[in-house]
Formats: C-alpha cells, sequence, structure tokens
C-alpha cells in the first residue's frame, strides 16, 4: 500500500465485486490491489460462457419467429382478396399458437405484436395506413393481439411443464435403474461395471471409478478396473484432493489445472468410499449436475452396504469360529482332567508309599511328574473357568461373606508360590461381612497373590490391604518388583496377554480370570504402576447388602 490515489484506476477492473468497489471508493489515500482466485476467475467465465450460449439460442429463436410471420405475410398477400382480412387474421393467431410450441416466451410476444402490426397495415382497411375505420375492426385488433399473445404465453407454459415432467420422468427413471442394479449385483465388480456402463449412456462421458481397497483401509483409493479412461497426470492430483477434503473437484484449489474432468466424493456417514470421476465431451446442464449428484449419492450408499455386508461376514465367521474354539477347548479340557488327576493319584501313591525303594534320581523324577501335573491342572481349570464365563454360564452365588475369612483362605491356598516372598497382610478393624461370592472372590485374589510371586525377584516384600473406601470393598494388592511396561497396563487383562518380560511358562489367563470373577459381582479390578517402582492391583466390590461390623482378625 502506498499514499497514492492510484487505487481508484484499478476500480473497472473488478466493477464486479461490490465489496472491493466500496473498498477501493473509500480509500482516498491507499493503494487497493484486487487479486481473483484462479478457480473463481475460471467459474465466472464457464458462466458467462454458459449465459452466452443461452443468448444465442434466444437470438436463434427471435430470428425463427420473426422469419415464420414475414412467410405467412407474403404467402397471405396473393389469397388476400378471396380470405378476406378477418381470415387472415386467424390465420395471424394460428401461426402465434403453432409458434408457441417451440419457441420461449419473448419470441411468442415479438410474433403476436409484429403479425398484429403486419395485418393492421397490410390486410386491415385501409391498407398501408395504421388506422382503423370501424369500431369492430379496432375490437377485432385489439382482440387479435390479446388472444394471441394469451394463447401463447399458454402454449409455452404447457410445454415448460411438458418439458419438466419428461425430465422428471427421465430423473426418476435413471436414479431406478440405477439402484436396481445396485440392489441386483452381488459383487462389487458387478456392481461398478453396471454402473459406469448406465452413467456413459446418461451422461455422455467417460467414467473413472476410484475405491478404498477394503473397509479397514480409508487412506485411499485405487481405480477399478471397470473404468473406461485412467487418470492422467493433471487428474490424479485433482482426483486426490476429491477424496481428501470430501468436495467436488470445483473447489479445487488450483484453477489452472486445465482439466476436463469433474470428480465427485463418494461419502456417507460412515466416512469417505471412493471418488468418481467424469471426463466430459461438454459441460453438463445444471439438471444433469443434480441427477449426477444423486447418482454418486446412490453409490456410496451402495458401496457402504457393500463393506458393512463384508464386515458382517467377517464378524459372523470370527464369532462361529471362536464358538468352535471355546467348545473344542471345553470338551478337551473336561477330557483332559481325567487322567490328570489319574497321573496325580499314582505319582501320590508312590510317594506314600509305606516301603519306598526309589532311588534319589527317581524321587527327583516323580516331584518333577507332581509339580507338572498341579501345573496343567490348574492351567485346565483356567481355560474351563474362561469358557464357562465367556458363554454365561458361571452365575454368581451372592452370599455374606467374612473378609477375615477370605484373604485366610486365599493366602493358605498360595502358600507355596509364595514361599520365597514376604507378604504382609493389613485388614482394617471391623470390617462387615460383604456380600460377594466366595469362592469367585477367592480365585481372583489367588491369582494375583500368584501373579506377584511369579513376576517378582525372590525375597520382593508383597502387601495385601483390606479396607472399606466410598461404600466400596477395595483389596489392594502392592508389590516391589519391576512393575509393568506402560505400554502393557491397559491390555494387562486381555486373554492370553502376557507382558515382553513375563517368565516362560504362563498362559495368560490368570488375569482375565480376575476381570470375570470380580465383573460377574458388578466390581471393578484395576492395575496401575507405584512410583518407586512395582505394580498395584486393586479389586473393588460394591456394599449393596451389609451385616453389623464384627471383630474378626486373620
Amino acid at each position: 500500500m502506498t499514499g497514492s490515489r492510484r487505487g481508484r484506476e484499478a476500480a473497472p477492473l473488478f466493477w464486479f465485486w461490490p465489496a472491493g468497489n466500496l473498498l477501493i471508493a473509500e480509500s482516498l489515500k491507499v493503494k487497493v490491489n484486487c487479486v481473483a482466485r484462479p478457480f473463481l476467475i475460471k467459474e465466472k467465465l464457464a458462466n458467462a460462457q454458459r449465459r452466452l450460449e443461452a443468448e444465442e439460442n434466444s437470438v436463434l429463436q427471435y430470428l425463427v419467429a420473426t422469419a415464420v410471420v414475414l412467410a405467412v405475410s407474403l404467402a397471405s398477400f396473393p389469397l388476400e382478396a378471396w380470405l378476406g382480412a378477418h381470415t387472415t387474421a386467424l390465420i395471424f393467431l394460428l401461426i402465434v399458437v403453432v409458434l408457441a410450441l417451440f419457441v420461449d416466451r419473448g419470441p411468442t410476444l415479438v410474433a403476436a405484436t409484429l403479425s398484429a402490426i403486419i395485418w393492421d397495415y397490410f390486410f386491415l382497411p385501409p391498407v398501408f395506413a395504421f388506422r382503423v375505420r370501424h369500431i369492430e375492426d379496432a375490437i377485432l385488433l385489439a382482440t387479435y393481439f390479446i388472444v394471441a399473445l394469451v394463447l401463447g404465453q399458454l402454449t409455452t407454459r404447457i410445454r415448460a411443464q411438458e418439458k419438466a415432467k419428461r425430465q422428471g420422468e427421465a430423473r426418476a427413471t435413471a436414479l431406478y435403474l440405477l439402484t436396481r442394479e445396485l440392489a441386483g449385483s452381488a459383487h462389487l465388480d458387478e456392481m461398478l461395471k453396471h454402473v459406469v456402463q448406465q452413467m456413459t449412456g446418461i451422461f455422455k462421458s467417460e467414467i473413472a471409478m476410484l475405491v478404498i481397497p477394503s473397509s479397514s483401509d480409508r487412506s485411499r483409493t485405487e481405480v477399478h478396473p471397470a473404468s473406461t479412461f485412467h487418470l492422467n497426470e493433471k487428474e490424479l492430483p485433482i482426483a486426490t484432493w476429491t477424496f481428501r477434503h470430501g468436495c467436488s473437484s470445483k473447489e479445487f484449489a488450483d484453477g489452472s489445472s486445465g482439466s476436463e474432468s469433474l470428480f465427485l466424493p463418494l461419502m456417507t456417514s460412515n466416512g469417505k468410499l471412493g471418488v468418481i470421476g467424469l471426463r466430459l465431451k461438454e459441460p453438463l446442464a445444471p439438471r444433469q449436475r443434480n441427477l449426477l449428484d444423486a447418482f454418486a449419492q446412490q453409490i456410496a450408499l451402495a458401496l457402504d452396504r457393500h463393506y458393512l455386508q463384508l464386515e458382517s461376514e467377517k464378524a459372523k465367521w470370527l464369532a462361529e469360529s471362536e464358538r468352535l474354539s471355546k467348545t473344542l477347548l471345553n470338551s478337551m479340557s473336561h477330557e483332559i482332567r481325567t487322567p490328570i488327576a489319574v497321573i496325580k493319584n499314582a505319582a501320590s501313591n508312590l510317594v506314600e508309599s509305606p516301603e519306598p525303594s526309589f532311588s534319589r534320581q527317581q524321587e527327583e523324577m516323580i516331584a518333577d511328574i507332581q509339580h507338572a501335573t498341579d501345573r496343567l491342572d490348574r492351567l485346565v481349570g483356567k481355560v474351563l473357568d474362561m469358557t464357562r464365563l465367556e458363554s454365561g454360564r458361571i452365575a454368581p452365588k451372592l452370599t455374606p461373606c467374612d473378609v477375615n475369612d477370605l484373604i485366610h483362605v486365599a493366602v493358605k491356598e498360595t502358600r507355596k508360590e509364595l514361599a520365597g516372598h514376604r507378604l504382609s497382610v493389613e485388614i482394617a478393624p471391623n470390617l462387615p461381612l460383604v456380600t460377594m461370592d466366595f469362592v469367585m472372590t477367592q480365585q481372583a485374589l489367588m491369582n494375583l497373590l500368584s501373579n506377584a510371586a511369579i513376576h517378582t525377584p525372590p525375597g520382593t516384600p508383597i502387601e495385601l490391604k483390606a479396607r472399606i473406601e466410598a461404600r466400596e470393598l477395595v483389596l489392594r494388592l502392592t508389590d516391589f518388583g519391576p512393575g509393568m511396561a506402560p505400554d502393557s497396563i491397559p491390555r494387562i487383562f486381555d486373554k492370553f496377554f502376557r507382558g515382553p518380560n513375563a517368565p516362560t511358562g504362563g498362559t495368560g489367563l490368570g488375569l482375565s480370570l480376575v476381570k470375570g470373577f470380580i465383573e460377574a459381582q458388578n466390581g471393578s479390578v484395576s492395575a496401575s504402576n507405584r512410583p518407586a517402582g512395582g505394580a498395584i492391583f486393586t479389586i473393588r466390590l460394591p456394599l449393596d447388602r451389609i451385616s453389623q461390623p464384627q471383630d474378626r482378625m486373620l
């Protein structure tokens, strides 16, 4: 900006921008430079071209109307003496009505006015003069002009309504045929092939279909083989921009791309599904553009249904596969428990034999058999519990339970696993009887104690606390080991999930059972790391029904 008045000189260049005119007019000492966005200029030029074509078409109609009236006038001169002036007026009136069937209102009005003037000057006495001798002739002239004008207007209106009706019927038929093809196609390739064939015939252009390769990958598109043209180096960035921004290529920021193709996004409420491109031979009329938008919407909905159907079938197969795997695991677990019990009893009988005659090596082998049998028995029990939980066949038996008894039994059952650790138990005094499933809660607490013993070095302290917080029973188990990896905490209760530093031999079912047992009682369990190192597992059970506090010590 400079302190000159040259801004006013630039005003005529941008006279079609009212805001720019006002700014230039009010800036007495400020230079204003107006720069138009390229795609706006291109769109304005296209609109101007369409207006020019409409004007040329209108001029042609005026010329046709004038030529027809003059031709009828010349043809009526030799017949005037035989037909008479009044019959000639009816001929002119007929010509105006016929013209109204083929031209617009403006040319019809010109034809009516010109025919009235010619009839008055050349046929109505006195001839070659704009004078009317008799009142009947004046009334006839006025009546002729009004009737010609009204009939022309009504005929033009009827023709416009008929044209609009035909266009509406053609649009409805095209949409019906499209939806029928979309609904009747069983596969994506077949559906897009029919779509391209139908659009090629309706819009008289080449069609390119760009769709996402799968419902799970919505970041890119691929040109489908059913397309009738391939994108060149100018069209590819426009199609990419259309897909990313979800806008028509008419709004592409680079209006100087020079592409003659039109791209529309295929979008639904579930996201972007692709792009449809048309390589146009001539500009689309507004009604064709509206029909194209409707086509794009219907195609997008069909693609959305296709991808949803694929996801539904995938989920169905996954559910069926998971059901079969659960059935197989359940049946195998039941079948395995019997031989495990036999092996366990046989090993115990060998150890308890009154006259053992085994060597030291054989005794160690028997001990290994007992240890492996116990481990396999626990694994099979966990698998059975998990299958029962997921099938919904385990219902909690809620009864008032003593928290001291619960912790005492859980610690006693895991004394072998906790043999190398220092366990401290802290139970708040005067705890009430809590309504819970004793066996489920005991199993959950035992799994947490075993998990802490397995994932911490020998000699690591473990703390177990029980107290009432906000009308909830809170069982908090804290270990002072290395803790959990931060990225593992959100998945720590997932089935078969094992941390990156987990020791070998685990199955990843223990913590999943903890979550299942507690949530079956409308409770919750959470995991976190101690700031100074170690892991914290917290069980919360609601106190829906409690009895009177009692003094019980572990």
